[in-house]
């Protein structure tokens, strides 16, 4: 039975939500032993000059307080096959030296952020705002400062390959 808040499309809406294309991000944020990271699916480029991103966040997220007062973060781009690397990342991992949960990660130049060494690719960003004030998720926009490739041919992780789904 159908609730007096909920339109008769709900369903229909909430499944073609869920058909837009989202990759897996590690999002890292923080250096040393009070690193963080979290796997995140909510990304895109938003500007080419100069270059930004935009980043959703739930809002009651162990990490979401975190990137606000960080003011920079890193992403961590997941890449096919690599399912087991996202969902560790789903619930929180401490870092025990320059591990989180046994991925290694080196610090970022520009933002000191961890880079995940299994990760295929990864940005570096610095806050330079953030909207959405009455939802439920945070969107940041950030400058991406550095990024780089750890394979030749990056191909992400694409949420409709797995068996997850988010949003909607």
């Amino acid at each position: 039975m159908r609730t007096m808040h909920q339109s008769p499309h709900a369903a229909g809406m909430r499944q073609a939500l869920r058909s837009l294309h989202y990759g897996f991000h590690i999002l890292t944020c923080g250096q040393g032993d009070a690193a963080h990271a979290a796997t995140i699916t909510w990304v895109m480029q938003i500007s080419l000059k100069p270059r930004r991103v935009a980043v959703g966040i739930r809002k009651d997220s162990h990490i979401y307080p975190i990137v606000r007062e960080q003011g920079a973060f890193a992403l961590n781009v997941v890449g096919e096959g690599q399912e087991d690397l996202a969902s560790t990342f789903f619930k929180y991992a401490a870092p025990q030296e320059r591990r989180f949960a046994g991925y290694s990660f080196e610090e970022g130049a520009a933002t000191g952020a961890p880079l995940l060494l299994d990760c295929i690719a990864w940005l570096e960003c610095r806050l330079v705002e953030e909207a959405n004030e009455g939802g439920d998720h945070g969107l940041f926009v950030a400058e991406v400062l550095s990024g780089g490739t750890r394979v030749e041919t990056p191909k992400a992780l694409s949420l409709a390959t797995t068996p997850w789904s988010y949003g909607g």
